[in-house]
Order: C-alpha cells, then structure tokens, then sequence
C-alpha cells in the first residue's frame, strides 16, 4: 500500500494523533479518522497507534494515499480562502505576527474574518512547519478599533506573549479621541461586568468603582491628555491610554464613566460623529517588550527577546484618523 509520510515538528508535540490528523485532513470525518487508525491506514514510525497517541519529538505520521482523495471529496467546495492583504502586516517574525488591523473587520465570527485571514495565510504559506498547528489572536481588539493585534504563529510564540501579557511584561498603548477637554491624567481602577443591550442593539458592559459581584473583573487603565481641539463646536481630547487588563469595552466604558466618551461612541453617551467613516478613534498604537530579567545572573547571561522581536512595535494612524485630526487642527502633539 502506498503512503505518504510526513514529519512532525514542535507544534505537534503532545497533541492527540487523531486531533493532528482531523486539522490535517479535515474533510475527514472523525468517524473515519478513528477507523483509519484501527485499520492501520494511519500509522506513526511505521507501527499502528491508537486514537489516543500523543506525538512525540522526531515522530513521522504515515497516512495511505486513498485518504487524501476521501478528503478532499468531502470537502466545502464552497469555501473560499480570503487571503491576508500583506499590507496590513507590521512585522512577521517565526513565532508571531502583527497586524495593523483596520476598522470594521471582525476578528472572528465570519469566513472573513481576521482570524481566518490569518489561518488562510498560514496555510498557504508554512504547510511545512505543523500539520496540526492553527495561529490565533492573543489578545482582542473590537471591531472598530484599529492597531496592533498579534497572531501566534507558533506553540513557542503562543505561550511567550500569553505568559508575558499576564506579567505586564508586554505592555499595550493606545491613541483615543475622547469628548471634553480632559486636562490631568486620569487613573482609573473599576470592576467591570457583561451589561445589558440597549434597544437600538448595543451590547454594553456595566463599570463598577467598587466590586458588586463575582462576575466583574478588575480594569485598570491610564489616559493621558496629549492636546485638546474642537471638532465642530464639541471640546475634543487626544489621549495617550495604557492599559493592564483586557476586559471588553474596557477603555470605552471607563473614559465613559468619568465624564469623557470616545467622540462618537453613542453606546456610551458620546455624540455622533458626523462627516467621517469611523463612528469613533481609538486605535492600538504600540507593543513594548520587555526581557524577563533575572537578578542573579550577570548582564551578559540575561534572556533576551524571542527572535526577530523589537523592544517596540508601532502601527501607524489610519488615513481617517489622520484626517479627523487634521479636521480638527491637531498636529504636533508629542507623545
């Protein structure tokens, strides 16, 4: 019998022979994943597993020809692949992606999603480093902010920024147009918890100053007054905002409980914005990186950054934030 023999790499290891093959072959029913296996069609090294063997390190999986035809008849063939548009990539190091991300796209839920861009993009462009392997965002940005969202593009990429985002060792900043002239730096430390929708079909989260309930977590966020402007008679801000935790609507609701909406943002009490494409400015400015330091060892044996990874990242404005911002008079501002 004829088979095809493909190695394994450190993106598969100790995951389930019959997972690997199900992502491999995903028009492959489980039903006969498990039946291939028991029938010696799917082997690792040369020798009948079972459903439930984990790959090890060096280990080739070796899959009979005829099942890549069943495969590929069970397909969608409906289903399409929508590309990345490379001009939205920041930086493609061999474990992670940045991406500047533009208003408007969902980064799940949708054929077109930014998510399964970025899958799309994988497959047509590592089918030689995993067989089971899928990227995925690290970290969430709503649908109409813009900026920096990093993609995993290995196991080892995975577990760096999920590790160091929970330490604050990577540390996230954005630029938000809020309304009203906020003068001092605003401190904000809230609980914030899932709220209801509203009759015109927001989804907003309720912000409490102290915890309520076992359901809010902790929000702790920083803006920055950088200049303030006028946009059409309405007092406008632009603030430099850093935050320590990633809960939704996080920076939305918490200016918002202050006394200063993003501009636009009538979820949350802003005025509607008129005259432009995006219904409000905030957009994921930079990642800052910093080494997990360890005191007692000497400089020159200190870790460094995973490679290929700058001490910081920037994604640049989007045209109509520029353009809001020209409106508006703002240029200059130091940040």
């Amino acid at each position: 019998m004829d088979y095809k023999n493909f190695n394994t790499s450190e993106n598969d290891l100790d995951r389930r022979i019959d997972k690997v093959i199900r992502n491999f072959l995903p028009g492959l029913p489980l039903s006969l994943v498990y039946k291939n296996i028991r029938n010696g069609f799917i082997k690792v090294n040369s020798r009948k597993t079972k459903e439930n063997y984990r790959i090890q390190k060096n280990d080739v999986i070796n899959i009979a020809a005829h099942l890549f035809l069943q495969s590929d008849d069970k397909k969608d063939s409906t289903k399409k692949a929508h590309p990345l548009d490379k001009k939205y990539i920041i930086l493609q190091t061999p474990d992670l992606l940045f991406i500047n991300k533009p208003y408007d796209l969902l980064v799940h839920g949708s054929e077109t999603s930014l998510d399964q861009q970025v899958k799309d993009y994988y497959r047509e462009n590592f089918t030689d480093q995993s067989l089971s392997f899928n990227p995925g965002p690290l970290h969430r940005l709503d649908r109409k902010t813009t900026g920096i969202l990093t993609f995993s593009l290995s196991l080892k990429g995975a577990r760096y920024f999920s590790e160091n985002i929970k330490t604050h060792k990577i540390k996230k900043e954005y630029l938000a147009v809020l309304e009203g002239h906020l003068k001092d730096t605003l401190q904000m430390e809230d609980y914030i918890s899932k709220g209801q929708e509203t009759e015109y079909g927001f989804n907003r989260v309720k912000v409490s100053h102290t915890k309520e309930d076992e359901n809010e977590k902790l929000a702790l966020t920083r803006a920055i007054p950088l200049t303030q402007a006028y946009f059409n008679k309405v007092p406008v801000t632009l603030a430099k905002i850093f935050i320590e935790s990633g809960r939704t609507h996080q920076i939305r609701s918490q200016c918002a409980s202050r006394g200063y909406p993003l501009l636009g943002d009538t979820a949350y009490g802003g005025s509607k914005l008129t005259a432009f494409k995006q219904d409000f400015f905030l957009h994921a400015r930079c990642l800052t990186f910093e080494p997990n330091l360890q005191p007692e060892l000497p400089q020159k044996l200190q870790p460094e950054l995973p490679q290929g990874l700058p001490p910081e990242i920037t994604a640049p404005l989007p045209s109509e934030f520029e353009n809001f911002l020209n409106y508006c008079g703002i240029k200059n501002y130091r940040l």
